[in-house]
C-alpha cells in the first residue's frame, strides 16, 4: 500500500471475512512511497485529470476497517468525467450499491492490483445492481505511467473517472493511501473502506457489502 501524505439474499460473509479484514492492517506496512511537495500535481492540459463536483459531507479520512468512524455514513454524491469527457453522476442511495476503488498510476501497488481485479471480474463478474467505479487519482505525470494509457493497457472493463488537479474526490471519500476501496451500500451508507492490496475473499465481500442496505456493524465491518 502507497502513503497518499497530502493535507488532505447473498450469503453472509461470516467470521472468515473479520480474519480477512484484520490482514488488510499487515498489507499496510509494506514500503510507501510519499508524493514530494516540489512535484507538479495533477495534468495542465486537462487531458489526465478533469472537473469533479461533490455533494454533501467529506468523510473523515481512512486509517483502520476496525473501528471506521465512517461505517453508516451517506456516502458523498459526486460527478466526474471519464477520459473520453463524458460525465459519470454517482448518487449513493439511489438503489445500487458501489464498488470504488482509488488508484494512482504511478503507485507499483496500485499496478499489480489492477490486473488482479480485471482477472477477478472476468472470473465472477459483477452481481446485480452493483457498479464498479474506478477513480484516477494522485495524477504525477513526472512519475510516468499516464493514467488513461494505463487503463487501456490493463483492459479495465468497468467505469473509470478523473479525479481533479487536487485530488478531491480522493479526499471527500476519505483517501489516505493506495490501492484504497470504499464499498457503499444500495441505500447510500458506507458499509466497509480497505486500504492496501486485496485477495479474493476480500474481493467478494466488497461486492457482497454492495448489494446490502440498512443497519452497518461496527468494528470489523462483517455486517
Amino acid at each position: 500500500m502507497t502513503d497518499y501524505l497530502e493535507p488532505q439474499q447473498r450469503k453472509g460473509p461470516g467470521r472468515t471475512i473479520a480474519l480477512v479484514l484484520a490482514g488488510a492492517v499487515a498489507l499496510a506496512l509494506v514500503a510507501a512511497l510519499t508524493l514530494s511537495g516540489d512535484e507538479e500535481k495533477g495534468d495542465p492540459d486537462g487531458l489526465e485529470t478533469g472537473p469533479v463536483a461533490i455533494y454533501g459531507d467529506a468523510l473523515p479520512g481512512f486509517t483502520d476497517s476496525a473501528g471506521d468512524p465512517a461505517l453508516g455514513s451517506v456516502a458523498p454524491s459526486f460527478d466526474a468525467t471519464t477520459f473520453a469527457g463524458a460525465t459519470v453522476q454517482i448518487r449513493p442511495g439511489d438503489g445500487i450499491g458501489y464498488v470504488i476503488g482509488f488508484f494512482a498510476h504511478w503507485c507499483p501497488h496500485c499496478q499489480a492490483e489492477v490486473p488482479k481485479l480485471v482477472e477477478w471480474i472476468a472470473r465472477g463478474g459483477i452481481p446485480d445492481g452493483v457498479k464498479i467505479i474506478a477513480v484516477s487519482t494522485g495524477v504525477r505525470l513526472d512519475r510516468g505511467n499516464p493514467p488513461k494509457a494505463w487503463f487501456d493497457s490493463e483492459s479495465w472493463p468497468e467505469a473509470v473517472v478523473r479525479d481533479d488537479d487536487d485530488s478531491s474526490l480522493g479526499q471527500a471519500y476519505g483517501l489516505r493511501s493506495f490501492p484504497y476501496f470504499v464499498v457503499v451500500g444500495a441505500d447510500g451508507r458506507i458499509r466497509g473502506r480497505l486500504g492496501g492490496g486485496l485477495i479474493p475473499q476480500q474481493w467478494d465481500w466488497l461486492l457482497d457489502q454492495a448489494g446490502r442496505s440498512g443497519i452497518v456493524a461496527s468494528g470489523a465491518s462483517t455486517a
